[in-house]
């Protein structure tokens, strides 16, 4: 609370957390021409002297009717000037010593003037809904709404506008945020969503003033609107699996669309042209999938798809949008031969042919390995990561030396490895591709048998596996790849994962990251390249890079994401060795 300075002897008491102070009382008359000589010099543009003859009056008087005016001005005053500091302390105080006074509407008005200065969106449309909620005036009701559409449209996502909508009771305040929410999403492209708020607004405040705009817009063909007017649009196909009630229920699909979502608001930041999302949800149902190609190949403004997440829809989608020149990237689908399917299909998750080559191009160019043994699992897509290993190594010129293989329900791996270890003093490593990591505690059981530790190379199941503590010395020579690697540390990561929690309320994850980092590569290659869907397609393949959280991504002409995380495990801890980019 702030100490009043006066030119005669004070007594001051706290009572109830006020000061009320004892003074001599000068005249009315006096008081009034204190106050209107500050007030004659802030009309006439004098601002540093007007607020110098406030603070004299506010010093000089003990409280009276012209003090709350007074306190109003001086803060008015210091907003002006940019004296923020001294502003934001001021109109804290005034809320807290005058909450019945006729300007507290106008208080609040300048802190969310205060707000947008200092570029805090977020409290300057708190502000705004505060006064929606407290002002027994119709006209400040407006003309804090009027402000609020401004903010929302140029400064906050939907997920935000959904943090408010839990914060108040009101239900005037509520149908606001409800609108405003819609309208966001509608700008953002998510049709879907926008009229499922809509529809809870009409149908949860019928008496609201957005009432009538909420049912126009409701009403209103926006879907199609949206794909003429929009000059960039992204389509996105994911199995959101909506219920009756269109809440989503698929909750990795929900996150991977969380990480889509907030990359495109962060793109659209700055942009005068936004990039619109038209988001649609599979049901991993092929009749429904079918029903959003027809809705896509209509919108000539839609340049790309992302998703769907899973390789079996892909196949569906890709079947469906064969006869369309519209690029496709899937965050997630891993299948070996999908990119055959289709010329339009970008994979930015490695398949897994791809990611034994990159353990092959790893061994050999960055470790200087010519002599590696292999043993892998004979199910899942252990296989597939031994043979294309195999194949890439020995292309290279190393040698498998030995090639071994087991079943995911062994006891034992003392044969397979003792045959490998016949060779111990020629090979270099053991290339060991999981397709489920509980058989590593017996591996690892095996391996302390031998005194010579070799070098272990495999696949990303290791990350999840067991038993490192069990045979340190064999766990330390242990390195894999990995499509997913985030340094927690790093200034990068920190910066998106305060923003992400500051704006949704929720955590980052794995399925946010592919999503985030699926979007903001193919937002990259739009910023770079001139419009059109042919344009895109030639600067995706032409190798650009988009620096990932998770994972680089880079294509080729073979639209397959090229970059893998070599991660080492060391002393109890995952440590990231390279990002490594396959070569050709």
């Amino acid at each position: 609370m702030p100490i009043l300075r006066y030119n005669v002897l004070l007594i001051i008491y706290i009572l109830n957390g006020i000061n009320f102070i004892i003074a001599q009382d000068p005249s009315d008359q006096q008081i009034n021409e204190q106050f209107y000589a500050a007030l004659s010099l802030y009309n006439s543009g004098n601002l540093d002297g007007s607020l110098d003859n406030f603070d004299k009056f506010l010093s000089a008087n003990k409280y009276n009717s012209k003090t709350t005016a007074a306190e109003f001005f001086k803060a008015k005053i210091q907003l002006k000037l940019k004296q923020f500091n001294q502003f934001k302390f001021n109109a804290d105080q005034y809320l807290e010593l005058y909450p019945e006074s006729n300007y507290i509407d106008e208080i609040r008005f300048l802190l969310t003037e205060y707000y947008l200065e200092v570029a805090n969106y977020f409290n300057s449309f708190k502000e705004v809904l505060s006064i929606i909620e407290e002002t027994h005036s119709g006209l400040n009701e407006e003309r804090a709404k009027n402000i609020g559409d401004g903010i929302t449209a140029k400064y906050l996502s939907d997920v935000q506008l959904e943090r408010f909508y839990s914060s108040f009771n009101s239900e005037k305040v509520k149908s606001y945020i409800l609108l405003q929410q819609g309208k966001c999403l509608l700008r953002n492209g998510d049709t879907y969503d926008a009229k499922n708020i809509f529809r809870e607004l009409i149908n949860s405040y019928p008496q609201s003033t957005e009432y009538e705009e909420a049912k126009r817009l409701m009403d209103s063909s926006y879907d199609s609107n949206l794909a003429t007017t929009a000059s960039t649009v992204i389509g996105v196909m994911l199995p959101l699996e909506a219920n009756s009630a269109g809440e989503y229920t698929s909750q990795s699909a929900i996150e991977i669309l969380e990480g889509i979502k907030f990359s495109v608001n962060e793109f659209n930041k700055d942009r005068q042209d936004k990039v619109g999302l038209v988001i649609r949800d599979t049901k991993k149902d092929a009749n429904q999938i079918e029903e959003i190609r027809d809705e896509f190949v209509s919108y000539n403004s839609m340049v790309a798809i992302l998703g769907p997440i899973f390789s079996t829809e892909v196949r569906v989608t890709l079947d469906e949008f064969e006869d369309y020149d519209i690029p496709i990237i899937s965050p997630t689908a891993t299948d070996d031969d999908l990119t055959n399917l289709s010329h339009n299909f970008f994979q930015a998750n490695p398949s897994f042919s791809v990611r034994g080559r990159v353990m092959a191009q790893y061994l050999f160019y960055s470790e200087n390995k010519r002599f590696i043994s292999v043993m892998n699992s004979i199910e899942g897509y252990s296989p597939i990561l031994a043979s294309s290993f195999i194949n890439e190594f020995e292309g290279l010129g190393g040698k498998v030396v030995k090639r071994e293989s087991f079943k995911n329900d062994y006891t034992d791996f003392t044969a397979p490895l003792s045959r490998i270890y016949a060779d111990s003093l020629l090979i270099q490593g053991i290339y060991i591709p999981l397709s489920n990591n509980s058989v590593t505690p017996l591996i690892f059981s095996s391996l302390s048998n031998y005194p010579i530790k070799l070098s272990l190379y495999g696949n990303q199941d290791w990350f999840t596996a067991k038993g490192f503590e069990t045979a340190s010395a064999s766990s330390n020579n242990l390195a894999f790849t990995s499509d997913y690697y985030v340094d927690f540390s790093s200034e990068a990561y920190q910066i998106f994962s305060d923003q992400f929690v500051e704006i949704t309320g929720k955590d980052v994850n794995r399925n946010v990251l592919y999503g985030y980092d699926a979007a903001k590569y193919l937002l990259t290659a739009i910023r770079n390249t001139e419009p059109g869907r042919k344009n895109l397609v030639e600067k995706m393949v032409s190798g650009l890079v988009s620096s990932g959280l998770h994972n680089n991504i880079s294509f080729d002409s073979r639209r397959v994401n090229r970059f893998l995380n070599i991660v080492r495990y060391r002393d109890g801890k995952f440590e990231l060795v390279d990002k490594f980019r396959l070569g050709q």
